[in-house]
């Protein structure tokens, strides 16, 4: 365990979903990064492969206040028609459950760069922009706190005509959120982002002569959804099939998800 002495003058001023990487007295460079959630405060040094941790005091209702306030705000600069600014995409600096929230499923930080996601500051949320075929622009910007309402945000109004889709393939998928119809994607199939449990009438347009996969969440909201769903390709006479899968589908790893796919 890091002695305390080493790393709290650096982490002791850090908000709530803050990071930064410091100098630390084991040699030279920067390899102690210092970290800030919920919980409290985080040490970990790549030199000493060791880490430090310390509790965070409990939080009064003026703090909590001030926070939510703080939060709204920054919510306040997400919505418009165009990518929320300024873009930070040195994910060194970003907040820890942002990175942990795309590592988790499975994407590199090649991937992140490819794709464009990026940290906007101002309302501390990870934005993911969503280019569509046709040129159309839209994006969702994602919350990393556990607890913080709304989880997502996104580009408002939502266009009628959106079809976010990721990859290129003979038959096509429909999820039920974003990272999973871009890990399909990545996964060599292809794959269309709902955005919740409801097939636009556009998106249905789009995917008529097609083979369709329905691959929703394995919950009881994302098979319930997926029924309905799969009720409107048959009554048009759309090839399909519904996959459940143990996980959402962003959580398979890529060789798993072409075996379900094959």
């Amino acid at each position: 365990m890091l002695s305390r002495e080493s790393w709290w003058p650096a982490a002791k001023d850090l908000e709530i979903g803050r990071q930064k990487r410091v100098p630390h007295d084991c040699g030279d460079g920067s390899p102690l990064i210092v970290s800030r959630d919920d919980r409290g405060w985080h040490a970990y040094c790549f030199r000493c492969v060791d880490n430090g941790w310390a509790p965070a005091p409990a939080e009064s209702l003026a703090q909590k206040l001030a926070r939510i306030e703080k939060q709204r705000q920054g919510d306040a600069t997400v919505g418009g028609g165009s990518l929320p600014s300024p873009q930070n995409r040195d994910m060194d600096s970003w907040p820890e459950g942002g990175k942990l929230w795309l590592y988790r499923a499975g994407l590199s930080r090649a991937d992140v760069g490819v794709l464009g996601i990026y940290w906007h500051e101002k309302s501390d949320r990870i934005v993911i922009p969503v280019r569509c075929a046709d040129g159309q622009l839209f994006y969702v910007a994602r919350a990393h706190q556990k607890d913080r309402q709304p989880k997502y945000l996104a580009m408002a109004p939502k266009p009628r005509t959106l079809y976010a889709s990721w990859g290129h393939a003979s038959s096509v998928c429909l999820t039920e959120d974003i990272l999973s119809a871009i890990k399909i994607g990545l996964a060599g199939e292809e794959a269309v982002c709902l955005f919740g449990t409801k097939i636009s009438d556009h998106i249905m347009s789009r995917i008529m002569s097609r083979t369709v996969n329905v691959f929703l969440d394995p919950d009881p909201p994302g098979q319930r959804g997926a029924a309905k769903i799969m009720a409107q390709l048959r009554a048009y006479g759309v090839p399909c099939r519904n996959i459940v899968a143990d996980r959402d589908p962003k959580l398979l790893t890529r060789t798993q998800l072409k075996e379900i796919l094959a």
